[in-house]
């Protein structure tokens, strides 16, 4: 690789300008995974000055063509003083042009040794480097551990539309049961919590409304109520499906998931289904279905459920 080409990757650094400090002779390079690099680590170098190479681990071996220890008995292009087990060696280049890439062993213990190549070269004066040290990558930091006086809890998903559909039919399932019936089918799922309700029923007014059975499902924190909705009066009650509320102590829960068909005829009683998921700022709610819940509804109005229509009938017009 030209030197020109080495300038434009940034592999050298860039020839001062007029009048502006000469740029850093001692350089500090990271060397990361052997099994990524593609090509030596550059070290340019100038015939009047010893580059002197920091390595990470102790040096195990190395070998290179043009770079001799002793250069009265061995000709090169390099001067290279190295021992086993330092962690520095030296370089000095004693021709002009001179070009070659030394391959070091670093002994790392315990462990397979890693091979490391230089390549040495020449550099325009002024930019040679007088020294490099070469670091390994630091090791991610251990993440800190510390022992909870709490057991950890079970872990949750989040509510959703499906998990919010499988509680309103679980509901659906247990309201045809006995109580042990009941019982029976939420422990045979361990994300179950099922409690019965007998509080008495609140009044008011045209119907009333009591709480038969409440059921929590602990992977998704939700839970479902079941609430009876009687009409003692004549008349068809309507009511407003989003309207329905859920009270617990001094908390007060809108319900956006409901199963209900918004009118009870006169005398009846029909199920409402209730779930809620998430409080009203969307965190949970935690919730037990032995709470004491206050649910209520709003009366959107009545109607009768026989109405008796006049018709006037040919012959029969009132004299």
């Amino acid at each position: 690789m030209s030197l020109a080409a080495l300038l434009l990757l940034g592999l050298l650094p860039p020839a001062p300008a007029g009048g502006e400090a000469s740029p850093a002779s001692i350089v500090h390079v990271a060397l990361g995974p052997e099994d990524e690099e593609r090509r030596p680590y550059v070290v340019p170098c100038e015939p009047a000055d010893t580059v002197e190479v920091d390595l990470p681990r102790p040096l195990a071996e190395w070998a290179g063509r043009g770079f001799t220890p002793d250069p009265e008995r061995f000709a090169g292009d390099f001067v290279i003083e190295a021992a086993r087990g330092q962690s520095r060696l030296f370089v000095t280049p004693v021709t002009a042009g001179a070009h070659r890439v030394l391959h070091v062993v670093l002994a790392v213990p315990g462990a397979r040794d890693r091979s490391l190549a230089l390549e040495f070269l020449p550099a325009p004066s002024g930019l040679g480097w007088t020294k490099v040290a070469f670091a390994e990558a630091a090791e991610p930091a251990a993440p800190v551990v510390t022992l909870s006086p709490q057991s950890p809890g079970r872990p949750r998903r989040e509510p959703s539309v499906d998990s919010e559909l499988g509680l309103l039919r679980t509901l659906r399932l247990l309201a045809g049961q006995t109580d042990v019936g009941a019982a029976a089918i939420a422990a045979a799922n361990p994300a179950l919590q099922f409690a019965r309700l007998a509080g008495p029923p609140r009044s008011f007014g045209d119907f009333t409304l009591s709480c038969r059975f409440a059921v929590r499902d602990a992977t998704t924190d939700s839970l479902g109520v079941c609430v009876e909705v009687a009409n003692p009066t004549s008349r068809r009650l309507l009511f407003d499906p989003a309207s329905w509320v859920l009270r617990v102590g001094d908390r007060v829960y809108p319900v956006p998931t409901v199963d209900f068909a918004g009118e009870v005829e006169p005398g009846a009683t029909a199920a409402a289904f209730l779930v809620v998921a998430r409080g009203p700022d969307g965190t949970p709610t935690r919730l037990r279905p032995n709470n004491p819940f206050a649910p209520s509804v709003v009366l959107l109005g009545t109607a009768n459920p026989r109405p008796v229509l006049r018709s006037a009938l040919a012959g029969m017009e009132p004299r």
